[in-house]
């Protein structure tokens, strides 16, 4: 069950529960916000970097840097409920290289 669900079901009626509920909705809205202005930094990034000529090694970080954001907003969208993980690639343009890395943590 998820979160949101969990919310709802234990907010029947009880003040305390409906206010702290209207938090955790409001902090949730806020957070996937956050989460999809960090996407659309990363994907803003490595569109900057490939109308650069001569681009250089950093482009993998950057490819990586929005596969790490996607999988972070699509896992967040998740725990909510909401499981069209294909709106959020549309949305973003999160490219297909992007989209082949989500999932995988690479050494620092």
């Amino acid at each position: 069950m998820s979160i949101a669900a969990q919310i709802r079901r234990a907010r029947a009626g009880d003040p305390v529960l409906e206010a702290f509920a209207y938090e955790a909705r409001q902090e949730a809205s806020g957070a996937l916000g956050r989460a999809g202005r960090k996407l659309e930094d990363a994907v803003a990034a490595l569109e900057r970097h490939d109308a650069t000529p001569r681009a250089n090694a950093d482009r993998d970080d950057l490819v990586q840097e929005i596969a790490d954001q996607a999988w972070a907003i699509i896992i967040q969208r998740e725990a909510f409920g909401m499981t069209a993980s294909r709106d959020i690639v549309k949305h973003y343009r999160v490219p297909r290289e992007a989209m082949s890395r989500m999932g995988i943590v690479r050494k620092r």
